[in-house]
């Protein structure tokens, strides 16, 4: 695997966590407590920055989802199921569900994260390099 291929897919490793991040509900936060107690000064108010965390997990997965759909169903369907479906097949589980070899699925994934690199934000991984 290449330097590309590297970048790309560190990229889709971030996706499960970025789907965590982006479907926190906010009422799982709790309001900031007023109380006449001395504390330490609070910077900041924790429910802004919860909700700009999750604006930005969104906008980064609308951006992988978006590169995404520009590549091949056969290259779609690999990429999903291996970085961003929830039950985390192993390859062979995949290869499997496909239909296809050790050897064609290894290829079709470098192609994949190769092709996702490019349509990623217009090809904003290759400048990683």
């Amino acid at each position: 695997m290449g330097k590309v291929e590297q970048i790309a897919e560190n990229k889709l490793k971030q996706c499960r966590r970025l789907m965590r991040i982006a479907g926190k509900r906010l009422t799982d936060l709790q309001s900031p407590t007023i109380s006449d107690m001395p504390s330490t000064p609070s910077y900041g108010n924790r429910v802004e920055e919860r909700i700009i965390e999750q604006a930005n997990a969104q906008y980064e997965l609308d951006e992988i989802y978006r590169a995404i759909t520009w590549l091949s169903d056969t290259e779609q369907q690999l990429l999903v199921a291996k970085y961003i479906d929830r039950n985390k097949p192993t390859d062979r589980m995949i290869m499997t569900d496909m239909r296809i070899d050790e050897r064609t699925f290894y290829r079709l994934h470098n192609t994949a994260l190769r092709e996702f690199s490019e349509s990623y934000r217009a090809g904003s991984l290759f400048k990683c390099l």
